[in-house]
């Protein structure tokens, strides 16, 4: 959780008050800014999903293994680079995530 950026103080376009601070390729899916936490038994819509069910899973993981409807997700190219290269699962945070998804069906819940 940040409060703050670069020694100020959070600004709004920046989430404020509260940020959630997550790896960057979960940032287009992550809490941009937190100003109300409630609980539910059941998992919630959000906009992503609401909006295109299809190409957006709750989740929001990268599976190499599973292509987006529209693109295939085996390979990226990141920024700098001219080749593409394997996506890695979990963006690459597979050793730091992966155990949240244990005994999940990671072609349904993507």
């Amino acid at each position: 959780m940040a409060v703050g950026l670069y020694g100020d103080v959070l600004p709004n376009q920046n989430g404020a008050p509260l940020r959630l601070v997550v790896p960057w390729k979960y940032g287009f899916k992550s809490g941009k800014s937190i100003v109300r936490i409630r609980f539910t038994d059941k998992q919630p819509q959000t906009s992503w999903n609401m909006a295109q069910p299809e190409e957006y899973g709750f989740y929001a993981n990268v599976n190499p293994d599973v292509s987006h409807p529209c693109w295939s997700q085996e390979k990226e190219r990141r920024i700098s680079e001219f080749f593409k290269r394997r996506t890695l699962p979990f963006n690459g945070y597979a050793e730091q995530v992966a155990q949240l998804y244990a005994g999940m069906d990671l072609r349904k819940f993507y």
